[in-house]
């Protein structure tokens, strides 16, 4: 019988980095497929598009914005309509790509990839009276430069600084339109356009980082993730259907959970959705606020339920937490679904352990806190039950 360390021990040392819509991620899938049928449910797996990067729409953002100031001394009264129509432009998608909002332009004209979902549903022993969506994600992103555990007080300030760029670009721009083009509007606007090459070249080096082994993001969560099916398979809940879904392309553009939420979003309206980041050490925590620039909330009566589960039970060590991560929460709260964060948080850096880093290898899981976490989700399973 395997353990949760065997399961990350295969996913992040045997398998290794995962990016999304790599092999590697595919065969984590075939992985947690494979354990799933062993543990006598009936796996399915979904294939569907995402982008292949977390960067790819930044990327293309700055590109926009460096666009516009190669167009704007021109000087036709279009294009310094469009230079300025461009920078704004790139200033909300920027800003709708920060809150992952369901209408993206930029999502139709990025590259593609396959990716992947492994799913399985655990009936209870009566009638099923409510639902419950234990999500965690296969794919691990790269070593970010800034987008990791030692730089998280830098991410947020400089999302700020990197959102205000083109907007004050735009801003430049059409008051220079409106004035009949002078050129000081185009020369104070060379340091912002610079800022944006500049963010253009560091992204696509960025990209080119190795992907992290991602032990703690996320194959610790996959792990226990199992170790719960496992638990309650043997002893399934009264009136409460489980599904376990193990997505792909979180570290990108969230299409896993889209996808299922595309195939299953009326049957899931009322269900509650747990997602599971980087249990694999640290302080296992339900996270009462997430996100960059725009925080999201997980839904009160599933934050009520972690608050009774962490008073009831004091030897699990429950406790709240507040963190900068995204994650398919964000996903879920803004479409209206019921939705709640539980991670494991270093308590020297306040982010996940090791996130996306080089070092997020198997050896720094820590066994006994993967089934403390597993207690913790039984007992919030029971509680919702």
């Amino acid at each position: 019988m395997s353990t949760p360390l065997d399961d990350v021990r295969t996913l992040a040392g045997i398998i290794g980095p995962r990016g999304t819509g790599t092999p590697a991620e595919a065969a984590a899938a075939d992985y947690v497929a494979m354990r799933l049928a062993d543990l006598g449910l009936v796996p399915e797996k979904h294939t569907f598009r995402s982008v292949p990067s977390q960067n790819a729409f930044p990327i293309a953002i700055s590109l926009i914005a460096v666009l516009a100031a190669l167009i704007y001394p021109l000087g036709r009264v279009i294009t310094r309509g469009l230079a300025s129509a461009f920078s704004l432009i790139a200033g909300w998608l920027l800003w709708q790509t920060i809150r992952n909002a369901a209408f993206n332009p930029l999502v139709a004209l990025l590259p593609k990839v396959s990716s992947q979902n492994v799913e399985a549903r655990l009936k209870p022993k009566g009638e099923p009276h409510r639902k419950v969506v234990l999500l965690a994600h296969l794919d691990t992103n790269c070593c970010r430069l800034v987008w990791q555990s030692l730089a998280v007080k830098k991410i947020e300030p400089m999302t700020w600084l990197t959102l205000a760029v083109p907007v004050c670009m735009g801003a430049l721009y059409l008051v220079g339109a409106m004035l009949g083009g002078p050129a000081w509007s185009w020369w104070l606007s060379l340091p912002l356009a610079a800022y944006e090459l500049g963010a253009f070249i560091t992204l696509i080096r960025d990209d080119r980082t190795p992907y992290s082994p991602g032990a703690h993001d996320n194959a610790s969560s996959v792990a226990v993730a199992l170790a719960v099916a496992a638990r309650i398979s043997t002893a399934p809940l009264q009136n409460t259907e489980v599904w376990f879904v193990f997505d792909g392309a979180e570290e990108t553009d969230h299409a896993g959970t889209l996808n299922l939420l595309r195939r299953h979003g009326p049957d899931l309206r009322e269900a509650a959705f747990i997602g599971l980041e980087g249990l694999g050490s640290g302080e296992i925590v339900y996270l009462t606020r997430q996100g960059i620039c725009a925080p999201y909330h997980p839904t009160t009566d599933l934050l009520a339920v972690a608050e009774r589960v962490s008073k009831s039970r004091p030897e699990l060590e429950f406790r709240p937490a507040q963190m900068l991560a995204e994650d398919d929460v964000r996903t879920l709260r803004g479409r209206g679904y019921r939705a709640i964060g539980i991670a494991g948080r270093d308590p020297q850096t306040g982010s996940l352990p090791h996130w996306h880093r080089p070092d997020d290898t198997p050896d720094t899981v820590s066994e006994e806190t993967l089934w403390q976490a597993t207690d913790i989700l039984c007992a919030m399973l029971m509680e919702i039950d």
